[in-house]
């Protein structure tokens, strides 16, 4: 009998299959050099297994990737010039790649996913070269890559293959696809014919925004892949996007890797990812791998691919969506459940390798063991409507160097960034991809909230608090959740999942920048010269205001300002400080003048001695677990601590990035962002001295001008796509005047006055970050 003390056996991850490397009559490897004709982190992902199995990878980069990751990581570096030459975006030159990889050598191409990965042309080039294409043939690609040829294609090979009710024809005229959206009824998806991605896609639930959603589909279908081709379907809305991946062989064979839920997405882009799905049934399951193999066999499929379907959860039905002909961003988590390296399996068919030899796959279907989750780390801001974001990583610590390895779950890290990465205006926001497994669903889930609230990625805004709060969402535990969880919860979603009151907790840790100045200029200075004396000229005893004090802002709540006091090393009192509001009167004051004006309120409170005493004291320490400084070589390196702090005996990690005392031209402040797990992401503080503080009050008036500014500015540096009003049009506030495109997205830029306006810059035209857009006067 067995102790009532066992336990179960730990279910345990798959070992990766390991493919044979085949070899050529001569008996060389039949693929020794391999160039990526990609970027970031798909680029690293296929390096990394080029390493494993010792073929040499190759990669090319344009200016703006010079000192990027991937570039370093491989064994040899092309530069292809700028990103915007005469001849457009070098990694969408067919002609210059297959040159570039003829001139070094390379067997085979691997296309990444975005770019040409779905370019049938660029396949076929590359056949006609000599070299191998590291996916599907361009035949299969030229009927499965196009959604409206796909759908075509299967009514007339396959019609038992099911489809979602819509329009595939060419007639692209407003006319027919008004009329085809009545016949299908509303509420309808428009959507790209040639692409993926979630570009050019719109879900129009009105006739009377069918026009202008058609447009902007178009538009950025046009920009994407070259294609404005669009073709219209019915929307589903309690609905769930579920792939298949699969994988064929050159002589036929096709196999399933099973299934991966997709549902949560935010612009049509997936952003969490889980395999297998929680919902599908084992039944439904082996429904959708045999439709999926189905259609692989159809065109004699080879290399990776994923077949998507809606499935309505109401009904249990499931309707073909499109093929991917590539490898998917997603492709971890089943290389997790299924005990495969994909990119791996893609240069063993490539080579000419049989599936059946590997005796992996039982009846077309691979082994699926435990539970993975991948989530996608972009630089963007959810509370803005996801707008991207871009600037210098300043500090990647992955959790997998802060966390214990954990017993019975696994993380992982598919990354294209380091610490100095930039993120460019250039390229995707997705920086990272982090993916977990574990035994069962519960134990991802859960695994996968604390690798995120460890993971430090410091420097640009991001999703990382906001996709925790979809881990920890209720709805989230339901398998039930559909691709309307993230439009149906944003609300909800964008709040702090750990802290309530999140804005107390910000306003609490603001004694961090300055306790941790404190501690370094302690440890550095205790053998200088008059080292007892009081920094900061602060030796007139007998005056009030002079006392151990700096000033923190919080930028993202609003530039929130607060008087950090200290009483001795291990006591603090954190006072709100308001600025002196200026009025139309003082609007032509001197700077010295609103410069005396400002210190005069802040030496007034400090002189307040009464009143500083009803402010609460926190008792606090510090321990700095270790320290260093970021890899730039000159005097603006950002320094790296790790640390351990309590606030009223409450401990707290925290993982920092502090910048150069004075490196911003606002008024000589120090740049600190805190990272602490237990709020799940970072927090950017501006720490000033109160002599600094006090110098940035010149810049007041300057501020505050800019604050009524009736003329929007470009945040980022971006393209003009297009201009709405004509010159001296009325405009409303709130009305879209102009439409812009930065990283691969659009944005709307409304105005925020009442007047006529005036374009500066028109359709076409390149903007510089800071410029102004347009005029309302």
């Amino acid at each position: 009998m067995a102790s009532r003390n066992s336990r179960s056996p730990v279910l345990e991850r798959l070992p990766v299959l390991q493919c044979p490397q085949l070899r050529n009559n001569n008996g060389d490897p039949v693929i020794r050099r391999v160039l990526i004709a990609n970027r970031g982190e798909i680029a690293c992902r296929v390096i990394e297994t080029c390493r494993r199995i010792g073929i040499i990878s190759i990669v090319v980069f344009t200016d703006p990737d010079e000192g990027a990751l991937y570039v370093k990581q491989a064994d040899q570096a092309i530069p292809l010039g700028a990103i915007a030459g005469p001849d457009g975006n070098p990694h969408l030159n067919i002609g210059l790649l297959v040159k570039t990889a003829l001139d070094y050598q390379a067997d085979a191409i691997h296309p990444g996913y975005g770019y040409l990965s779905e370019n049938s042309d660029f396949a076929e080039a590359i056949q006609k070269s000599g070299m191998l294409f590291l996916g599907p043939s361009p035949e299969s690609m030229a009927v499965l890559g196009n959604k409206r040829s796909a759908k075509d294609y299967l009514l007339q090979h396959a019609p038992e293959v099911p489809l979602i009710p819509g329009y595939n024809g060419s007639d692209q005229g407003i006319e027919r696809l008004l009329k085809e959206a009545d016949r299908i009824e509303y509420p309808v998806l428009i959507k790209a014919s040639a692409g993926g991605g979630g570009k050019g896609m719109r879900i129009v639930h009105d006739r009377n925004k069918f026009a202008d959603e058609l447009a902007r589909a178009q538009s950025e279908a046009e920009r994407s892949f070259g294609s404005s081709d669009c073709i219209i379907e019915k929307y589903i809305e309690r609905s769930k996007h579920i792939e298949i991946q699969i994988l064929g062989d050159t002589s036929g064979q096709v196999v399933s890797l099973l299934d991966r839920e997709c549902s949560i997405q935010r612009r049509h882009q997936k952003v969490i990812e889980e395999a297998p799905s929680p919902w599908l049934s084992n039944e439904l399951r082996k429904a959708m791998s045999k439709t999926a193999i189905q259609i692989g066999k159809l065109l004699g499929y080879v290399s990776a691919g994923t077949v998507e379907f809606i499935v309505d959860i109401d009904t249990s039905r499931y309707y073909f969506l499109e093929v991917n002909t590539r490898i998917q961003v997603e492709h971890p988590i089943t290389e997790e459940t299924t005990g495969t390296d994909i990119v791996a399996l893609q240069i063993y068919v490539a080579s000419g390798g049989s599936l059946d030899a590997l005796e992996y796959f039982q009846d077309g279907l691979a082994p699926q063991v435990g539970h993975a989750i991948e989530c996608r780390l972009c630089a963007e801001d959810p509370s803005r409507d996801f707008y991207p974001d871009l600037g210098t990583i300043q500090r990647w610590t992955p959790a997998s160097e802060i966390m214990p390895k954990s017993r019975d779950a696994y993380s992982r890290f598919d990354s294209g960034i380091e610490t100095g990465s930039q993120v460019s205006v250039y390229f995707d926001s997705l920086m990272a991809k982090i993916i977990v497994w574990a035994p069962t669903r519960s134990l991802a889930v859960t695994h996968m909230a604390k690798v995120m609230a460890h993971t430090v990625c410091i420097g640009v805004r991001s999703n990382q608090s906001f996709l925790q709060s979809c881990l920890l969402h209720e709805k989230f535990q339901d398998p039930e959740y559909t691709t309307s969880f993230i439009p149906n919860l944003m609300i909800t979603l964008v709040q702090n999942p750990y802290i309530k009151r999140g804005e107390e907790f910000q306003n609490l840790l603001s004694f961090i920048p300055s306790m941790l100045q404190r501690k370094k200029t302690a440890s550095t200075s205790s053998r200088r010269p008059f080292a007892r004396i009081s920094p900061a000229f602060k030796n007139q005893k007998m005056d009030a205001a002079n006392v151990q004090a700096s000033i923190v802002r919080i930028p993202a709540l609003h530039d929130k300002t607060h008087l950090v006091l200290w009483d001795g090393e291990q006591s603090v009192r954190i006072i709100p400080h308001t600025e002196p509001e200026s009025n139309d009167a003082e609007a032509d004051m001197k700077p010295s003048v609103i410069l005396a004006r400002g210190y005069n309120v802040l030496s007034s409170k400090l002189r307040d001695v009464s009143s500083l005493q009803n402010v609460h004291p926190h008792a606090v320490t510090m321990d700095i677990l270790s320290s260093k400084r970021s890899t730039r070589k000159d005097s603006n390196a950002w320094i790296l601590d790790d640390l351990s702090i309590t606030i009223d005996h409450k401990r707290y990690a925290a993982f920092t990035a502090c910048g150069p005392q004075g490196a911003s031209e606002a008024g000589s402040y120090q740049e600190v962002f805190v990272h602490i797990p237990a709020f799940g992401t970072y927090i950017k503080y501006h720490h000033f001295s109160r002599l600094s503080y006090g110098e940035s009050l010149r810049g007041s008036a300057k501020i505050a001008a800019a604050a009524v500014d009736k003329s929007p500015k470009a945040t980022m540096p971006c393209r003009v796509l297009s201009v709405l009003k004509e010159e001296g049009d009325m405009l409303k506030i709130g009305e879209i005047a102009m439409v812009v495109e930065s990283m691969k997205m659009e944005m709307n830029i409304l105005a925020t006055a009442e007047g006529k306006f005036a374009a500066k810059f028109q359709k076409g035209d390149a903007v510089e970050e800071g410029q102004v857009l347009f005029t309302v006067n």
